[in-house]
């Protein structure tokens, strides 16, 4: 679990790998009740000129948070997050997560931020760039 005092600025998150499977893109369809085709019907996204079915906007969301709160732990707050998709994610893919922390501060409500900038790239190339915040247990709290 990561504790606020312990973080620095420049420090880097350990990265986060996840073979993505056909199976999961279309479980992930059913669980965030997204039913464009392109995200579980393969002709469909050929059509659209994708070279198969494709993840959504959520998973790459899901998985910029996961890169944060991997590290941080179960006492770990995502506050904020921006993203920019630029590339799809494909089934099959071997996704990897990266971030850097690059301020730690408090907040106006007083809770312990660390922002960090995130990068989600497959085999190929970068599929998300994103930029969040997640508040930490100091240790105080702990």
């Amino acid at each position: 679990m990561a504790v606020w005092e312990d973080v620095a600025e420049g420090q880097r998150l350990p990265v986060l790998t996840l073979e993505v499977t056909y199976k999961m893109a279309i479980m992930h369809v059913g669980a965030g009740w997204d039913y464009m085709p392109g995200h579980h019907e393969p002709d469909y996204a050929k059509a659209q000129g994708q070279k198969t079915i494709f993840l959504n906007t959520l998973f790459h969301q899901s998985m910029v948070d996961r890169v944060m709160t991997d590290w941080a732990g179960p006492r770990g707050f995502v506050a904020r997050r921006k993203l920019s998709m630029k590339g799809a994610i494909y089934p099959g893919d071997r996704l990897r997560g990266e971030a850097t922390v690059t301020r730690c501060y408090v907040d106006e409500q007083g809770r312990h931020r660390v922002d960090c900038d995130i990068v989600l790239s497959n085999q190929d190339y970068v599929c998300s760039v994103a930029s969040g915040s997640i508040v930490l247990p100091a240790h105080a709290d702990v």
